[in-house]
């Protein structure tokens, strides 16, 4: 290869190298100066390809830094120590960005950029000069395009019209060279000579060209084949949180107020029920020690065929700071604090979703925060994809709990009250208040008879995605109690909020997202298909409170029959079951007198005999000996005993007939409840015990206790055989539930009290 041939493969080498970079720089939020991004690939591609054509150069370098490093870490500074924590930190930043967790530090941003330089630049540069297999581009930089192309990234066209030039000029040189290389004779290179070989190859490439610019459509908007678009999106559903909108993205401003519309339950936005079209795309990760409900808006005005909101007076309140008004008292005896972290995926919105009811949030962006009457929350200048803020909760105990510390609020202390009471004229037919009156008439007090309607729908209709459209002139809350029977949340929250008006008892309707389980501990997702919408009614003496009326949906924790001698808060009556061997606040001491040696607390040790109160040194040497070998020997030999007795258990368990298993598992579930604080009552069927303590162990997408329950009975008690798929069930809710313990006992004692005790689900 000749002097101007090198160059020109080098220039034609860099320009690929930027045209993909710049797209992978728009993706991480790159900002640098397009010319200064020029000139960092020009040099970086350049020192690549020279390290990869010089790599004995490039390893002398390399054993020279690691010497010098060494020689100063160990003389001078400990550098490798902070290059490690360094380096900890941008790949963990990495990570999570890649994770779509968080964005790119500005500090690790040029550092970043310049890893995907040479990553990208070591790619092409081997392919180009060392295999020279030009068509192995294709799949990384094709591809890398096409998928910035259907995030919306604008420039992706350009891009990729730029690499397909430089890819057919390419295309067109390594023919030219190749055939100069094939010419065998002077005779025959003079005929096919450089200048017809060079417009042969143009004449070629140019015309290809053409034809593939007139085969492309022309306009803004992207390609639309909703036929395929439909069927990839049913084989692979999360193929669809590639591709987001011009709204996702800072640079458009294109955020808007969150509207129950969006979400695929309400495509008619002036309308109330109807056929829905879900979407499975990824929109929130959530960071937060329970499953929430995440308010979006909240309705007031209800016409007969859809709601409507008063937005009223926004107050402008300041990031970090309380705005709810509380006492530190009532903070103290009314509440329990949660913080919740949100990340937006693909999803721009002015709107902050949170759990009622919010008393401050963080983010690490300059907002203004707004918050109406309803304790909604918004950013009037939007969060984006990838931005995430913060919200502290002060989440209201339960109605007994609040009712024995003596909240006493009133009705008429609500502003605007008249919006939460309102009904529309001449629409409410006369059957579905006969038929509220029926469902109260044995209630006393607002809480009873909130409780009876929300039982009466939960009870007495199905749930289902699958309904009609209501007829035109139809009231739509009479159409769902009388005729269709059935329907999703928007039919069911309808009902039960106007049902409330009708007794008098203010309700709001809310519209937002129900948080769903990840598998990893304290992370939940929000998809657009976990949109969902409820009742929040003000219950005398307590104030709101959270109702769900729809069936598939577990019900809120109330605790009716809640004694205040039971416990201080009305949720930890757990801490006085006996659920330890040992202390979990116990000391290493404790762990060992009461495991390995056999001596029970308070008894004469003949240990310590020998050792006389004056002398206090020998004493602690002889507590430190013990511990060592205690530590040393006993307990990881206990660990690791306990652990092949539980492997061999499993194994001689899926041994058993699939009935005799699931058996086996029921066990072991309810020993887990138990040391979770919910034992079985005496006398208590195994129906009546999954109904009491549903609510409190539901987890979205598995299947809850009730169901479990019922594949027990139907396992032990009839004569038809289990499947393996109920096999997994129980297994799936079983590691719900160790989870779950592993994280109220923390590790230490988890692993302690299955493997070095004598096992904590041993039968």
């Amino acid at each position: 290869m000749d002097r101007a041939q090198k160059l020109i493969y080098s220039l034609i080498y860099a320009s690929l190298v930027f045209c993909l970079v710049y797209m992978l720089g728009l993706g991480i939020g790159m900002e640098l100066n397009i010319f200064l991004q020029m000139l960092g690939v020009f040099i970086g591609s350049m020192v690549v390809k020279f390290f990869l054509l010089n790599p004995v150069i490039l390893v002398a370098i390399l054993a020279m830094s690691i010497l010098g490093s060494v020689l100063v870490h160990r003389f001078i500074s400990p550098i490798l120590v902070i290059a490690g924590e360094r380096i900890f930190l941008l790949f963990d930043n990495i990570v999570g960005n890649l994770q779509g967790k968080e964005n790119i530090a500005s500090d690790n941003m040029l550092i970043f950029w310049g890893i995907l330089v040479v990553l990208v630049s070591l790619f092409t540069a081997f392919i180009l000069f060392k295999r020279n297999k030009i068509f192995q581009l294709l799949p990384l930089y094709l591809g890398s395009f096409i998928v910035y192309w259907y995030n919306f990234y604008d420039k992706a066209y350009w891009m990729l019209s730029m690499f397909l030039i430089i890819f057919l000029v390419l295309m067109g040189l390594d023919k030219y060279y190749k055939k100069r290389l094939d010419s065998k004779t002077p005779t025959n290179y003079d005929v096919d000579n450089p200048i017809n070989l060079w417009l042969k190859t143009v004449s070629i490439y140019s015309l290809l060209i053409v034809f593939i610019a007139l085969m492309l459509p022309k306009g803004n908007g992207h390609i639309e084949w909703p036929w395929l678009q439909q069927a990839v999106y049913s084989i692979y559903p999360n193929i669809e949180n590639l591709r987001s909108n011009n709204s996702s993205n800072s640079e458009s401003g294109k955020e808007s107020l969150f509207t129950f519309s969006i979400t695929g339950f309400q495509e008619n936005s002036s309308k109330l029920g109807g056929p829905v079209n879900l979407s499975d795309r990824k929109i929130m990760t959530v960071q937060a020690d329970e499953s929430v409900y995440l308010r979006g808006n909240v309705k007031h005005t209800y016409t007969g065929e859809q709601w409507k909101s008063i937005t009223g007076t926004l107050k402008n309140q300041q990031l970090g700071q309380d705005f709810s008004g509380l006492s530190e008292y009532e903070q103290k005896n009314y509440y329990d604090e949660l913080y919740i972290t949100i990340t937006n995926h693909a999803f721009a919105s002015t709107t902050i979703f949170s759990p009622y009811m919010a008393v401050e949030v963080n983010s690490r962006d300059d907002h203004v925060l707004n918050v109406s009457l309803d304790n909604i929350l918004f950013f009037p200048d939007g969060v984006y994809d990838r931005e995430s803020y913060v919200v502290k909760v002060q989440k209201p105990l339960s109605y007994e709990i609040l009712v024995s510390h003596g909240l006493h609020l009133k009705k008429e202390s609500i502003a605007d009250l008249g919006k939460y009471l309102q009904l529309p004229e001449n629409k409410i037919s006369l059957r579905t208040k006969e038929l509220v009156g029926e469902i109260i008439k044995d209630a006393k007090g607002d809480f009873q008879k909130a409780v009876a309607i929300e039982s009466y729908l939960r009870n007495n209709f199905e749930y289902n995605l699958e309904v009609s459209e209501v007829p035109e002139g139809k009231e739509f809350i009479d159409h769902f109690l009388f005729d269709e029977q059935e329907g999703y949340c928007t039919y069911f929250a309808t009902s039960m909020a106007i049902m409330l008006r009708l007794e008098g008892i203010p309700s709001r309707y809310i519209e937002g997202y129900l948080t769903e389980k990840t598998d990893e501990a304290g992370v939940y997702e929000v998809r657009q298909r976990n949109a969902h919408a409820w009742v929040e009614a003000f219950i005398e003496p307590v104030g709101w409170m959270t109702f769900e009326p729809t069936p598939v949906y577990p019900m809120q924790p109330r605790l009716e029959n809640y004694q205040p001698s039971e416990a201080n808060d009305g949720y930890r009556a757990i801490e006085e079951l006996d659920l330890y061997d040992i202390n979990p606040r116990a000391g290493l001491n404790d762990l060992i007198v009461d495991d390995g040696l056999g001596y029970e607390g308070g008894e004469e040790n003949p240990l310590f005999d020998d050792i006389s109160d004056a002398d206090p040194a020998k004493l602690r040497r002889r507590i430190t000996d013990i511990l060592l070998f205690v530590l040393i020997l006993i307990i990881p030999i206990k660990f690791l005993i306990g652990l092949l007795k539980h492997i061999a258990q499993e194994i001689s368990t899926n041994r058993l007939s699939n009935n005799n298993r699931i058996i086996y598992l029921y066990k072991q579930i309810i020993r887990l409840l138990e040391l979770l604080g919910n034992p079985q009552e005496h006398g208590e069927t195994h129906y009546e015990y999954a109904n009491r303590i549903a609510y409190k162990f539901y987890v979205h997408n598995v299947k809850g206790i009730q169901e479990i329950t019922d594949i027990f009975v139907r396992s032990k008690y009839s004569t038809s055989t289990a499947s393996r798929e109920d096999v997994l069930d129980l297994k799936e809710y079983r590691k719900t539930l160790e989870k779950r313990l592993r994280s109220y006992w923390n590790p230490i004692i988890y692993y302690y009290r299955k493997y070095v005790r004598k096992g904590y689900l041993k039968n």
